[in-house]
C-alpha cells in the first residue's frame, strides 16, 4: 500500500516510540463510501491552532521521510506532500503529516482506486506500533479515518478515500485529540 514503511520514521520523529519494521494486523474494513470526485492535497501554512514549521530541523525531518520512502518507491517519494506542524505556544506538541493524491501520478491513482479506503488506512497505520485503533467520523469528505494511541506513547491517524491518503503522527498520546486534529488538517489540506 502507499505509505507503508514511512510511518515508522514519522512516528520516531514525533516521539511516538516507533521501531522500524513494526507491524500490526489489519484493524477491520469499516468505512463510508468513497466520493467519486478526484481531490488533491495542498499543505496549508496553518490550520486550527497549528502552524507549519519551516525551520532547518523541520526540513531535515521532511528530507529523512522522503529519503526513507525513496528507497521503497521513488515515484511516491517525489510526489508526497510532507509537513511538520507545531501547536501554537507549545514546542512539545508537534505533528508530522504525509499525504498523496491520485492526481499526483497514475501509479498513485491506480493504488487508491484498486483498494478500499479502509485497506489503505490499515496499511498506513500498520507501520506504527499502535494499540486499539478505532474509526472516527470522516466529515463531508468521506472515506475512512482511523486513529490509535501508540503502544509506546504518542498516537497515529490515517485517512483515505478514492483520491487521497494522509497520515498524521504525534507525540500527543490521545488518539481522540489527534483524530480531531487530523480531521481539521484534512479539511484544510484536501481540495
Amino acid at each position: 500500500m502507499l505509505l507503508v514503511g514511512v510511518l515508522a520514521l514519522i512516528a520516531g520523529v514525533t516521539a511516538c516510540g516507533s521501531s522500524p519494521g513494526a507491524r500490526m494486523e489489519a484493524y477491520g474494513t469499516t468505512s463510508t463510501a468513497s466520493p467519486t470526485a478526484q481531490r488533491t492535497i495542498r499543505v496549508p501554512d496553518s490550520f486550527a491552532d497549528y502552524t507549519r514549521l519551516t525551520s532547518a530541523d523541520a526540513q531535515r525531518v521532511i528530507q529523512d521521510i522522503r529519503k526513507a520512502q525513496a528507497q521503497q518507491n521513488p515515484v511516491f517519494a517525489a510526489k508526497m506532500k510532507i509537513a511538520v506542524f507545531q501547536r501554537h505556544g507549545d514546542a512539545h506538541q508537534r505533528i508530522a503529516f504525509i499525504g498523496l493524491a491520485a492526481g499526483d501520478h497514475p501509479t498513485i491513482a491506480q493504488e487508491l482506486r484498486s483498494n478500499p479506503p479502509s485497506a489503505e488506512v490499515d496499511s498506513a497505520l500498520a507501520a506504527m506500533p499502535l494499540s486499539g485503533p478505532k474509526d472516527y467520523p470522516t466529515g463531508p469528505l468521506g472515506g475512512a479515518l482511523r486513529c490509535a494511541p501508540g503502544s509506546r506513547g504518542g498516537a497515529g491517524c490515517a485517512w483515505a478515500d478514492g483520491s487521497t491518503v494522509g497520515v498524521v503522527a504525534s507525540s500527543v498520546p490521545s488518539a481522540d485529540e489527534l483524530a480531531r486534529t487530523t480531521l481539521a488538517l484534512r479539511n484544510a489540506a484536501e481540495r
